[in-house]
């Protein structure tokens, strides 16, 4: 009975009901048990918002002191520390890693496990709830705002510890163990505020005294550790920054925080300025290949926090770095706008000097995973560069800390809310049917036509544009040097009546179909041209318009439609052959996509058999655990019969000696009956 009401209160999402209904059922071990195996069943079956629910009733029950130590005792420390251990599981398969709902009951775990830490735990549970979000903060496959989270879980935990407690989990032998893990991470991770709150760890739980010595340990670089042991915790952010700036630059080529001064800073039109602490130095900005972003700390002057805007890879469009009065400019597209107080942008460019220019290019292309060679394919002349689509995105999460006062702290700024996407480029798939048609139209009003040779492009611009003129004075020009058809003169002073209304259809004709073509070959062909890849934006075949040369005599009229007829048909030729091009890149795309398809079915069908090994795993264990149970219990029969027996068999031995009393009690009354019968027999 208790089951089905647990289940109608998930599925109507009522937590208060829930709370009721444990309270009435009672704060037992079997209740406990009970509603572990709905949470492990769910766990199983994806059922994650009816865990989530699960844990928010927990989390109002324990807002009760009393009803939390009962449930604490009754090993509630154990059974979240499982269910958070399957979590991790599940977000390191194939399967879930991208769940939305997943990172939303992983957020609720970080919201307990700090609420049973600041509870006064046995330091023994308070140790393994620590390693289990170390472990989770070091697991690579989880997604990366998950991971930082973990940790500063982690030392949100420490903060609530008092003096004796902290001192416990310092000597903690598997504390001390996993702190070189923790240590061997911050030279790895590939971003600076997960390295800053993993430093925040080795310091909290690493005595003063002790430091020089583990560092040693850790680091092998005596710059490093010795920059470490300088750290004071009263400037903890200015000195963590020169450390880990240390640590970063000694990586050569295997470093994946790139940390550059930042001259000024722009969100579109808006300026930002680096926070106002007088023991920060410089502006700095972090290129952070391992979550793939780009982070910087502003000033917030209307609050107590520092700002933080982090650009994710997964929401740049393309970014482009240009050299402008010895200054090195990263310009950032966003797929979406961020807001700064009343602010909204889209573009954020950053000013560097420009001796960093090189690094800046490396930094860039680690970040947004651009290769050298794939930076150049995607380089427009600008210098623009389209970022590659990401395989998956996340929406980035918010969190906050704490502005310097005796430590400083940090904040992140939250991202605004996804754009409509009125910008998405539209294709226009009927643009190469209407071109076949103009070509036609052209034949009898345009002159002699040759093509560019086979890879002779134009670049479109505005600025070229403007050097052709409108299309008008490009016409005009046009036929002030073709012939006139129908005179028959070389010279075109004197024309009849004819030969003018002729001569204004003709350049009407012209008129229209040259700007109608040039429409489509802008609109169709460069769309097309842009998304089979081989050609960038603007760029199109051109046709060259040859002024004819003035021959003695008049050109037949036959002759002009042939050579206009040929000269169209190579175009078209070139122009087909454009389009086979593009065609078989989409088609070596299509089977590249085949054969990554085949990839993720081959990965899904390895975490469905890892998934039921694990299950098959958890039976075997249930089934240890129930023979265990049972030879214990057989164990204690045994030891019942044993001691009914030796019961029977003491109790027999008192019968039997009781009996042997009473027969030699007997034995003289038989003899004095026998003399008084030989006696009356005499």
């Amino acid at each position: 009975m208790f089951e089905v009401q647990v289940d109608d209160c998930l599925l109507r999402g009522d937590s208060s009901q829930l709370v009721s209904l444990l309270h009435a059922e009672g704060l037992t071990h079997g209740t406990l048990t009970r509603l572990d195996q709905l949470v492990v069943k769910d766990l199983c079956g994806s059922g994650f918002s009816r865990v989530l629910l699960v844990l928010k009733s927990l989390g109002i029950l324990s807002e009760n002191r009393d009803d939390l130590q009962t449930l604490i005792s009754h090993g509630l420390t154990a059974k979240v520390l499982e269910w958070f251990e399957a979590v991790r599981d599940l977000l390191t398969s194939n399967l879930q890693r991208s769940s939305a709902p997943l990172f939303n009951l992983t957020e609720e775990f970080f919201d307990f496990l700090l609420l049973l830490g600041q509870a006064s735990l046995p330091v023994s549970q308070l140790s393994v709830g620590l390693l289990q979000l170390s472990r989770f903060t070091l697991e690579t496959e989880i997604y990366f705002r998950l991971r930082l989270e973990a940790i500063r879980t982690f030392n949100s935990i420490l903060e609530s510890l008092n003096r004796e407690q902290r001192r416990l989990i310092q000597n903690n032998q598997n504390q001390i163990h996993n702190l070189s893990q923790v240590a061997a991470a911050v030279l790895t991770v590939g971003d600076y505020e997960l390295q800053v709150s993993l430093l925040e760890v080795l310091c909290r739980l690493t005595p003063r005294r002790d430091r020089e010595l583990r560092a040693n340990q850790w680091f092998s670089s005596c710059d490093i550790s010795n920059t470490f042991c300088q750290i004071r915790d009263a400037d903890f952010e200015v000195d963590c920054r020169r450390f880990l700036n240390c640590v970063n630059c000694n990586h050569g080529d295997q470093r994946r925080v790139y940390t550059f001064p930042c001259l000024r800073a722009f969100l579109s039109s808006t300026q930002l300025f680096r926070p106002k602490d007088e023991k920060l130095d410089e502006f700095w900005i972090d290129f952070n290949a391992g979550s793939g972003s780009v982070s910087f700390f502003i000033d917030e002057p209307q609050g107590f926090l520092w700002g933080s805007i982090h650009l994710l890879k997964e929401e740049v469009q393309r970014y482009s770095l240009q050299v402008k009065h010895a200054e090195t400019v990263l310009s950032i597209q966003l797929n979406n706008p961020i807001m700064h107080h009343n602010s909204r942008g889209q573009t954020v460019e950053l000013s560097f000097n420009s001796q960093y220019h090189r690094e800046l290019e490396e930094a860039a292309e680690s970040v947004f995973m651009v290769s050298k060679l794939q930076s150049s394919a995607c380089t427009d002349a600008g210098g623009t560069v389209q970022a590659p689509p990401p395989a998956d995105r996340h929406s980035g999460q918010s969190y906050r800390r704490k502005k310097p006062t005796s430590k400083s702290q940090l904040k992140v700024l939250p991202l605004s809310s996804p754009s409509s996407g009125e910008d998405s480029p539209v294709s226009k798939p009927a643009a190469r049917s209407r071109a076949e048609m103009l070509f036609d139209q052209i034949r009898t009003s345009t002159p002699i036509m040759h093509c560019v040779p086979e890879g002779v492009g134009l670049q479109i611009s505005q600025e070229q544009m403007k050097e052709f003129g409108d299309i008008s004075s490009l016409k005009q020009e046009v036929f002030r040097k073709r012939e006139a058809p129908d005179s028959g003169y070389l010279s075109d002073q004197t024309e009849g009546k004819s030969s003018q209304k002729k001569r204004v259809e003709s350049e009407q004709e012209w008129e229209e179909s040259t700007a109608a073509l040039m429409e489509v070959l802008m609109d169709g062909v460069g769309s097309s041209a842009e998304e089979g890849g081989l050609l960038t934006k603007g760029e199109l075949p051109f046709v060259k318009r040859e002024e004819p040369v003035s021959k003695p005599g008049a050109e037949t009229e036959s002759s002009m439609t042939s050579d206009i007829t040929a000269s169209f048909k190579t175009f078209k030729a070139e122009l087909e052959q454009h389009f086979t091009g593009c065609w078989k890149k989409v088609e070596a795309e299509v089977l590249l996509s085949l054969k990554e398809c085949q990839q993720h079915v081959s990965s899904l069908l390895t975490a469905v058999h890892q998934h039921r090994l694990l299950l098959l795993q958890r039976f075997e264990n249930g089934v240890t655990d129930q023979l265990k149970q049972l030879e214990e219990n057989s164990t204690n029969l045994n030891v019942i019969n044993t001691q009914i027996l030796s019961f029977f068999q003491s109790e027999m031995r008192r019968l039997g000696s009781f009996c042997d009393e009473h027969l030699q009690r007997l034995k003289p009354l038989e003899g004095d009956a026998a003399g008084v019968e030989h006696l009356s027999s005499q």
